[in-house]
């Protein structure tokens, strides 16, 4: 090898910038995993009593809601990050499968209640109310999502926005779903299970914008 081939070799990697080694996708699902843990820890204890958390078991249609934002909420996580990571591709795919599968299924029994059982009305104010609140408890695990995806290798940046509004807004809504008196079929439809999706679309250009910015 020339002296003049080193001097340009040793020159390239002078001006190689320093790279930091991204977190492991089971170190970055625990981290997103314990922050929602910990946002619903504060929630409920600031509640004497959480009427959803005590009535989960009493009502088939309030459970089968509260699992469907729970897989929901798991498997977009796992996508949204999954996104970032080379190679995870088919993870990503049967991760978003099972999370758009398990709101679809809880959406259905929700409204399958509201044709059996009747429309139960809601309390005025009490679907706007618990949609706007999981909205704003999504914000903290939209924010720690979006940081690993900044670290990360994803080459689609709008859908990976999308799926982690999605899994922010199911994380937000199943606080909500856990600390709410309303129990009816609608209210639960509109008020939790529409937080994901409300989120998504809304949140998903600005995070996009942000995500491919910060990237750069």
């Amino acid at each position: 090898m020339t002296s003049g081939t080193e001097r340009l070799i040793d020159g390239l990697v002078e001006d190689l910038e320093p790279v930091t080694p991204a977190i492991r996708l089971r170190q970055a699902y625990a981290v997103v995993l314990a922050v929602w843990a910990a946002v619903l820890g504060l929630v409920l204890w600031s509640q004497q009593s959480p009427m959803g958390a005590a009535s989960l078991f009493a009502d088939g249609v309030y459970l089968t809601s509260f699992v469907g934002l729970i897989l929901g909420a798991l498997g977009a996580t796992l996508s949204a990050l999954a996104a970032g990571r080379p190679g995870r591709d088919r993870l990503e795919n049967a991760a978003l499968g099972v999370s758009a599968g398990s709101l679809l299924v809880a959406s259905g029994v929700c409204l399958a209640g509201m044709l059996v059982v009747g429309a139960v009305p809601s309390p005025p104010g009490a679907d706007a109310m618990c949609l706007q609140k999981g909205a704003w408890l999504s914000l903290l695990p939209a924010g720690v999502i979006l940081s690993f995806l900044v670290r990360g290798w994803t080459t689609r940046p709008l859908r990976a926005a999308l799926v982690g509004m999605l899994a922010a807004g199911a994380l937000g809504a199943a606080i909500v779903h856990l600390s709410c008196d309303f129990l009816g079929a609608g209210h639960l439809l509109r008020g939790h299970l529409a937080v994901p999706l409300a989120l998504a679309l809304l949140g998903t250009y600005p995070a996009g914008v942000v995500l491919r910015r910060l990237r750069k």
